[in-house]
């Protein structure tokens, strides 16, 4: 591979003039005005359209995007007959399980108690069969009565440290699942096989570089996934990225965050030990294409489930807890602190799934203990932080991790879980601008999709699928939306210096688009399309 070009570039909103950009092999040598172009270079003529680096969807749960993507899909089932249809059609595992996702229990009413999904709904359709189904978010499965006797999950099981198997008047378990209560489960499902979840990688790469996405943060790969979706992203998973690395078939530029406990009950003693069997984390200075370096602690849980941990209450006058081990409240904001120390002290740094302003307050206060900027520790979705804590975040270096696109799909549909100023509220992007942190734009997948424009107009508008007129003064502009879909994740991941802007000396990974991509209205946005998605000066994906 010797030297190329991209011609007639239109890099706005970085810059309004058509430029050329220069590359020898796999790095970028040049970014020059329209009329310095090289004669003896292969050329790819943009023709004025718009072109970035590329996306780094910087909390993409890939690995289980792929398994997503072959499963049965559930996502928009509007009612239990259409979401029976969708399941009539499921082609069991090698296992004899089925296993499907993507419902979504606020637009979903079943036949168990207040309205919920149960076992009962899904028996009509597989009654001897086991079958469980994920939800959209990841934190919440419905089994029938099958799945349930296999895991022989009854009435004197036990709630986990972090779940809730939800029950009926008679205490019977109705087949709903909440957090690490999915474990249970998932726990007897026979382990995909190493094709398998290769398989899934390469799946869920096609799709990201089908949507302009060449870089990665898989969070949440290791002992702790039996409680995460489908329950197989265990540490054979980090083997399987490294082994298509190896073998030349990787195109993503790939950080993984290790999880030990999981949704709920998560130690500072499983996180010690595991992170010592496993050893110091990698952290690349150059060119790669997987590095293993970050912890994800799960501090809180969601709204829906009314486990984000608030200091205001929600409908029902609870205010949710942390997630992970302890008997009290004291108990599990010092367990969260020897949780953080233990990642810390030994050189890893963590990112917190903290949605409710308590969680995030709690993690900012363990990341300060620890005294460790240079780790760059950051808030993951952080939906209720406050502008105090945004002020803290910024002095203690750390980044926010968030997701314009689930704030615009949820809408309104929370509304009576947290009051309609607090749920329209959520992700205040202007005031972590202002607060100069570190502020990375991510999709969440498989929970919201990966397209980044999508994400841009979502940000950039602040309206909600269910509102399409609302907005709020935490909108932000084009070049902050950019940043935060590249150089933001890039800083993130501590690979600032090599990736992440198409600038000299940068890896070639960039996007073209189709067309001159608009950006006085957000929605138009999301009319382009992506026409080549490059990684390395490769071209992996044309439309």
């Amino acid at each position: 591979m010797g030297r190329w070009q991209v011609v007639n570039a239109r890099l706005n909103p970085l810059s309004p003039a058509l430029s050329t950009i220069h590359g020898d092999g796999g790095r970028i040598t040049a970014v020059t005005e329209r009329s310095f172009v090289d004669v003896d270079a292969e050329t790819i003529d943009a023709y004025g359209a718009s072109v970035f680096p590329g996306i780094d969807d910087s909390h993409c749960h890939a690995y289980l995007l792929g398994r997503s993507l072959l499963a049965c899909d559930l996502l928009g089932s509007q009612s239990v007959q259409e979401l029976g249809v969708r399941l009539q059609g499921a082609s069991p595992e090698a296992s004899g399980w089925i296993r499907a996702r993507g419902w979504d229990g606020t637009r979903i009413s079943g036949s168990g108690p207040g309205g919920q999904l149960c076992a009962a709904d899904l028996d009509q359709v597989w009654s001897e069969r086991p079958v469980i189904c994920y939800d959209q978010t990841g934190h919440q499965a419905l089994c029938n009565s099958a799945a349930l006797r296999a895991a022989a999950v009854d009435r004197n099981t036990p709630d986990p440290t972090g779940g809730v198997i939800v029950r009926d008047a008679s205490g019977a378990p109705t087949g709903l699942l909440l957090e690490a209560a999915v474990a249970n489960v998932n726990a007897v499902i026979p382990a995909v096989s190493e094709a398998e979840q290769r398989m899934a990688i390469l799946t869920a790469q096609r799709e990201l570089h089908r949507n302009g996405v060449t870089a990665i943060t898989d969070p949440g790969l290791g002992p702790g996934a039996p409680t995460l979706m489908d329950g197989s992203g265990d540490l054979r998973a980090v083997a399987a990225y490294r082994a298509l690395a190896d073998g030349d078939e990787l195109r993503l530029r790939t950080t993984i965050m290790l999880l030990f406990g999981g949704l709920g009950g998560t130690t500072a003693e499983a996180v010690a030990s595991g992170l010592d069997t496993w050893g110091p984390p990698d952290v690349s200075q150059h060119e790669c294409w997987v590095q293993v370096n970050q912890v994800k602690v799960f501090a809180d849980g969601i709204p829906r489930s009314r486990t984000a941990w608030l200091s205001e209450p929600y409908d029902d006058c609870s205010c949710g807890h942390l997630q992970v081990s302890g008997f009290s409240d004291a108990d599990k904001v010092q367990e969260l602190h020897d949780i953080v120390a233990a990642a810390a002290s030994r050189g890893w740094q963590t990112g917190a799934h903290s949605i409710g302003d308590r969680a995030i307050s709690s993690y900012i206060d363990a990341v300060a203990a620890t005294g460790t900027p240079e780790l760059r520790h950051y808030v993951i979705h952080g939906d209720l932080v406050q502008r105090s804590d945004l002020d803290r975040m910024h002095r203690l270096s750390m980044g926010l991790n968030t997701n314009p696109s689930i704030r615009w799909q949820v809408g309104h549909r929370v509304d009576s879980l947290l009051g309609v100023q607090r749920n329209t509220g959520r992700q205040p992007l202007a005031d972590a601008v202002a607060a100069r942190v570190n502020l990375a734009f991510s999709s969440d997948s498989p929970v919201a999709s990966p397209n980044w424009q999508l994400i841009s107009a979502a940000a950039m508008s602040r309206n909600l699928s269910d509102d399409p007129h609302y907005t709020d003064r935490q909108v932000v502009d084009s070049t902050i939306a950019v940043h935060a879909l590249t150089m933001a994740g890039a800083w993130q991941s501590r690979s600032e210096s090599w990736r992440g802007q198409l600038a000299i000396g940068q890896v070639a990974d960039l996007i073209v688009m189709d067309r001159a991509v608009s950006w006085e209205e957000p929605w138009s946005i999301t009319e382009a399309k992506i026409a080549r998605t490059i990684v390395g000066g490769n071209q992996v994906y044309a439309a």
